[in-house]
């Protein structure tokens, strides 16, 4: 139970008992209520003071509605007759120069400070005059009045604190600067003020000195260097003084090499400013000076790959090989390692020169051979055996060797995940020899046991397609059906295009004979036949020009010039979609492909131009926030 003091609003009247039971709204209006009683003085008796009370609440919390709705100038009459009753109550003070200030009556909030001063007056409340008096314009009677405030209590940190604030707050930042390099020599504390310092030089722009105040701010807590981070973000994240603190990072970490919070703190800066190859000889160096063993250097090589700078994140799993060989995390390094370049090969299909990706693949298929041959007992050795089989499949087109890997993989290790991921893999080598009866039997068996459920939906899927491929679009439908009701499935999106192909697509006659032609365009695509599917589409176009596939089949044809690295029939066929089809779903797509290639191919300016008419013509396509992203790139290097 609540008790307030038998003398909280009359010397001889006692309040009765508060209830048991608050509400959250009544629990912040206590301090209110106590407050209105403390400061009201003697009342005729407990109803009238309990009314009185009432009336005051609820004026107040008008009042403060009427604030928090932007709408001061209804608040302000109620605020005001309350301040009136009530002139020693903090929270009517408070309230009522909020009101004042946000109607920029700023003479009469002054007014209110000036009677509250006191004598003698304090820190806290000559700061707020003079923040008042700078708000109404005049600048030097407040520049005098934080002067007598910084001479109230020279000695004490906290008052060159409480002007600093006031300061920061009205983007004073060069005032609040001095204020607190005064703070420092008063003192006779040179460090003084550290991070203050450091942020207020940022605010101002003065950089070098914001990060020359970190340093010596680190020199003193090496273990606040995510402090620092943190506080430095704002301005990363803005591109702001990148540079400049990079400069003098560079020359402190050369004065201190031991120091390991300088070196991090210059990696991560390098990283921000998408600069990888600076950030990796840090990295390294940090790796070495902690002992690590390549940790740092693994782990860096994660975080480069993430951002797609595959270049130095397989320097940096090659330095690990070299340097830590028998280290715990050399095999995953070596794993890794084939990952990546698979990776950049992938990546650089659409726009590198095929002996640029065969080289890469190469690389890849090394590692993984070297990590299967050096590491038989370790736990990723199916995993690797999976990605040397897939690697064989998609890039080198050795079904034979796959087909060997992938069936050591199932039979070695028949209880991992792999193994089941290799069960699928075999049913696609099925698909790619134009063996589909074995393929049904190998998705279907896969569709019934698979303890993944999602690799279960994809060989749903697969069979789903093997039924398209072989135009038995009745079958085909229900699978697609089947497999779209889950939509939490990794291939429902599959699935549901591949049924509206089907309805969008059948006919003109019964046989659906465009149709037909299509689907077995896909398998020749699928099968890497490039000019038998070629030889199909032209045929399609041909004799169904208008037919609803014609856009699909455009789009398609660009695609395998593509793959075969014919750029310039790529380009020309992508730019067709649009002309011929504007209306169609796969010509801001086209557009897109067509700008990508251009960039790929060292042509900037025709890149711009073709992004910036998908953004014109296609505003709210899916593609529009990537093509701003690749404009606001191709514009910054063109300067």
């Amino acid at each position: 139970m609540y008790r307030i003091s038998p003398h909280a609003f009359s010397p001889a009247v006692t309040r009765p008992l508060l209830p048991r039971s608050l509400s959250a709204e009544g629990m912040r209006c206590l301090p209110i209520v106590l407050a209105l009683g403390l400061l009201l003085g003697p009342v005729a008796g407990p109803a009238h003071a309990q009314r009185s009370d009432s009336t005051q609440l609820r004026k107040f919390q008008r009042a403060n509605e009427f604030l928090r709705a932007d709408r001061p100038e209804r608040a302000l009459p109620l605020l005001e007759s309350l301040y009136s009753n009530a002139p020693e109550n903090a929270a009517f003070y408070r309230k009522l120069k909020q009101a004042y200030e946000s109607l920029k009556r700023y003479r009469d909030a002054l007014q209110l400070v000036e009677e509250r001063i006191g004598s003698p007056p304090t820190v806290s409340r000559l700061a707020e005059k003079a923040r008042l008096q700078y708000q109404k314009g005049e600048g030097e009677a407040a520049d005098a009045t934080w002067d007598r405030a910084l001479a109230l209590a020279p000695n004490e940190p906290q008052t060159y604190r409480t002007v600093y604030n006031t300061l920061a707050e009205l983007r004073q930042f060069r005032k609040a600067i001095a204020v607190l390099q005064e703070g420092r020599a008063a003192l006779d504390q040179p460090d003084a003020f550290r991070t203050e310092l450091a942020h207020l030089y940022g605010l101002d722009g003065q950089f070098e000195a914001a990060m020359q105040e970190y340093v010596a701010f680190l020199a003193e807590a090496p273990n606040r260097l995510n402090y620092v981070r943190n506080r430095l973000r704002t301005f990363v994240e803005q591109g702001q003084g990148i540079a400049a603190s990079i400069q003098v990072l560079q020359q402190t970490v050369q004065e201190n090499p031991l120091n390991e919070a300088y070196r991090t703190l210059l990696a991560w800066l390098h990283t921000e400013q998408d600069n990888y190859a600076a950030a990796f000889d840090e990295y390294r160096a940090l790796d070495r000076l902690g002992d690590r063993q390549g940790q740092i250097l693994f782990g860096f090589a994660r975080r480069a790959a993430d951002a797609q700078r595959y270049g130095v994140a397989t320097r940096a799993c090659e330095a690990i090989q070299e340097q830590y060989p028998r280290s715990g995390v050399a095999p995953e390094a070596q794993k890794l390692r084939g990952d990546l370049y698979r990776r950049w090969a992938d990546q650089g299909a659409d726009s590198t020169t095929a002996a640029q990706d065969s080289v890469r693949y190469a690389r890849a298929r090394t590692a993984y051979r070297t990590f299967l041959r050096e590491n038989p007992g370790h736990a990723d050795y199916p995993a690797a055996l999976l990605r040397l089989g897939t690697l064989q499949i998609d890039a080198y087109r050795n079904l034979d060797d796959a087909q060997e890997t992938l069936s050591q993989l199932v039979s070695n290790h028949p209880e991992t995940t792999a193994a089941e991921e290799g069960q699928y893999q075999r049913g696609r080598i099925a698909v790619l020899r134009d063996s589909l009866d074995r393929a049904r039997l190998l998705f279907s068996r896969l569709a019934a046991n698979a303890q993944s459920s999602d690799l279960a939906d994809q060989a749903q899927y697969e069979l789903a397609l093997l039924h398209f491929y072989q135009g038995e679009f009745d079958a085909t439908a229900a699978r697609a059906a089947s497999i779209s009701e889950n939509p939490s499935a990794d291939v429902a999106n599959d699935a549901i295009a591949l049924k509206t192909l089907l309805q969008e697509a059948r006919g003109p006659d019964s046989l659906d004979t465009p149709l037909r032609t299509f689907a077995r365009v896909r398998l020749y695509e699928r099968q890497h036949a490039h000019g038998r599917a070629l030889d199909s589409l032209d045929a399609l176009l041909r004799r169904h020009p208008r037919h609803p596939l014609a856009d699909d089949a455009r789009f398609r044809r660009a695609n395998i010039h593509l793959a075969r690295h014919d750029t310039s029939a790529a380009l020309t066929a992508f730019r067709a979609v649009p002309e011929r089809h504007p209306r169609s779903p796969f010509a801001d797509r086209s557009l897109f492909r067509s700008a990508s290639l251009l960039e790929a191919n060292g042509r900037p300016a025709a890149a711009v131009e073709t992004y910036d008419r998908l953004l014109s013509e296609y505003p709210t396509s899916l593609l529009a926030g990537d093509a701003r992203s690749r404009l606001r790139v191709l514009r910054r290097s063109q300067g």
